[in-house]
């Protein structure tokens, strides 16, 4: 079968910009009684494209456009009308999903109380325990590497090894100075396998040396490694809510959004029947 008769514009000025594009509304290529104007070409382009870069991609869109064009043609052409009314419909269908999805959208975003209570997390936490079991274990805890060559080791260790108050604070500041990593985890929950993979120790020794210890002390030939375990949650234990604060988070947003989408096609369908604008046929 031959292809239906096409006419090109093949001008198509050099230009680096999209506002240069712009300045004319004139065709750049023609397939059929369909054109192809410049300032939809100039809308495919970056702004701040080079010049050279301008011109290959708006030669390589108009190109593109041509042969979908053409396509398009030789569908029309040669698919039956029952193949072009399922298209159709098939279109209206995605077409009316899209609106609806976006009029969703735009209500949930307006009105819809997207603020998770911590009480409401708790509850959830302690009627789903089941579904947040570990896999690994967590802490919160403290890890400081120190080169050897900083000074008064010595008193940081006392600081390190002392639950008073003014020895963190001690030991903060020295860490600001001498610390090649600092990190104070102890308000929030993190998985030990992070921690340890900073820390001279293979899984086997931790887990034959170390696995019991709060406090730990290890050195290679350049740091001193110290990790303190203030509480640890061990794996096939149920996680602590604030380690799956987030995902409950989502859990509960989804449920509620769920509720939210129900209420609004209920509330629809009653203002329907109301107003009178449905009618149903046995």
């Amino acid at each position: 079968m031959k292809f239906l008769p096409v006419v090109m514009l093949l001008a198509l000025p050099a230009c680096s910009c999209k506002q240069e594009f712009a300045r004319d509304n004139a065709p750049v290529a023609k397939v059929m009684d369909k054109y192809l104007y410049k300032p939809e070409v100039a809308a495919f382009i970056p702004p701040g494209t080079p010049r050279q870069d301008s011109l290959i991609m708006a030669r390589g869109y108009r190109r593109e456009w041509i042969t979908r064009e053409l396509l398009l043609a030789k569908a029309i052409e040669n698919l039956t009308d029952e193949e072009k009314d399922d298209i159709r419909g098939q279109v209206e269908d995605y077409s009316a999903s899209l609106l609806v999805h976006k009029y969703k959208s735009k209500l949930i975003a307006q009105k819809m109380d997207r603020e998770i209570r911590d009480a409401d997390i708790d509850a959830y936490h302690e009627q789903n325990k089941i579904n947040f079991v570990l896999n690994h274990p967590v802490v919160r805890a403290l890890l400081i590497i120190i080169p050897k060559s900083a000074a008064n080791i010595a008193g940081f260790r006392e600081w390190f090894r002392s639950d008073k108050p003014e020895a963190l604070a001690a030991l903060e500041e020295y860490s600001i100075t001498n610390a090649k990593k600092f990190d104070n985890f102890n308000n929030r929950w993190v998985e030990l396998r992070y921690l340890l993979n900073f820390l001279p120790v293979d899984q086997g020794a931790w887990e034959a040396r170390h696995a019991n210890d709060t406090r730990v002390e290890v050195e290679d030939e350049e740091n001193y490694y110290f990790l303190k375990i203030n509480e640890i949650v061990r794996e096939r234990e149920v996680a602590p809510v604030g380690y799956v604060k987030q995902e409950i988070e989502l859990i509960l947003l989804n449920k509620r959004k769920m509720e939210f989408e129900t209420n609004l096609e209920r509330q629809i369908n009653d203002e329907g029947t109301r107003k009178n604008f449905v009618s149903i046929y046995e």
